[in-house]
């Protein structure tokens, strides 16, 4: 989901529902954010947490969560009926050009000197080398005979450009995925965010929202060159 969280029991509820749904176990259901700063949160726990107590619940406030696996449960039973054999399994790996770069920024003496956060103004801060990313896309796609059914993206990085907008949007990930969506609209895409704990955009983002596009059009570049690779 282009959600920025899912923790506690409302991870466990969603995995729940998909698999009620879907006629199989919770335990063969993952479920998976990519953190987008601009999106919805979902933790039933702390939502009960702070209503037993009396507080405002905040944004873990659950009824638009909720809204949303009414509709997952309704659209995952609607799929089941029309479900396809899968033939073919396809890998494809390319590398995704001025995207990722560290955060953490060591000194010589190998403690953490500075941090450069997803959306970086300084450009003493830019101009630091990307440190150690991994820069591949990898594309996993399922087909029936020639025909795609779903493709699945992953890329380590934080997926901001710029945020706190109050306006919720995929950021530029989800501009990624949508132009590839277009360009192989026979398959769903699904994109997913990979190990980015010490991962964003930073050298090659100043936080200015024309550097959406230009992110998303170099990630949804590499998301090709992965496609065209695949075997």
């Amino acid at each position: 989901l282009d959600w920025i969280g899912i923790g506690n029991e409302g991870h466990d509820v969603f995995r729940e529902t998909l698999a009620a749904a879907a006629g199989t176990d919770a335990t063969r259901v993952a479920v998976h954010t990519l953190h987008q700063h601009d999106a919805p949160d979902c933790d039933f726990s702390a939502e009960r947490i702070l209503k037993g107590a009396g507080l405002e619940a905040m944004s873990y406030e659950g009824t638009f969560a909720r809204e949303t696996l009414r509709r997952l449960d309704v659209a995952v039973r609607a799929a089941v009926k029309k479900s396809m054999p899968v033939t073919h399994v396809g890998l494809g790996v390319a590398k995704v050009e001025k995207v990722a770069s560290n955060r953490r920024i060591p000194g010589p003496d190998g403690k953490i000197r500075a941090v450069r956060y997803t959306a970086t103004a300084d450009p003493v801060l830019r101009a630091e080398s990307e440190g150690i990313i991994d820069p591949e896309v990898s594309l996993v796609s399922f087909w029936n005979t020639n025909r795609p059914l779903a493709v699945l993206s992953y890329y380590a990085t934080h997926p901001q450009s710029y945020y706190r907008t109050g306006i919720p949007n995929p950021d530029f990930p989800g501009v990624a995925r949508f132009q590839r969506q277009l360009a192989v609209p026979g398959a769903l895409h699904v994109h997913f965010n990979g190990a980015g704990g010490n991962i964003g955009a930073g050298k090659y983002n100043d936080g200015s929202p024309e550097n959406r596009g230009i992110l998303a059009g170099r990630l949804a570049d590499g998301m090709r060159r992965a496609w065209e690779a695949t075997v």
